[in-house]
């Protein structure tokens, strides 16, 4: 499976917000994908990024605090679109 889908996936489980960390987590506890990377996080965070920017209105969304949490670890959420 698709790193995406596999997020894509976990997100609409669990239904709630995740770190870009989180779903990584997630995705290979559940075993949906295996890596040999040395960054599976970057990866899939730039994978939700351009899916948020290609399709606003697709099935994630990001959730981003606002302010001087940019330079912070974890501020950006991505969620399920319902």
């Amino acid at each position: 499976m698709p790193f995406l889908s596999a997020a894509i996936s976990v997100l609409r489980d669990t239904g709630r917000e995740m770190t870009t960390k989180e779903l990584v987590k997630e995705v290979l506890d559940r075993g949906l994908v295996s890596t040999s990377g040395k960054s599976p996080d970057a990866t899939l965070a730039s994978k939700l990024y351009v899916c948020v920017r290609d399709n606003p209105q697709g099935p994630v969304r990001k959730i981003a605090e606002k302010g001087l949490s940019r330079s912070r670890r974890g501020s950006v959420r991505w969620a399920w679109r319902e």
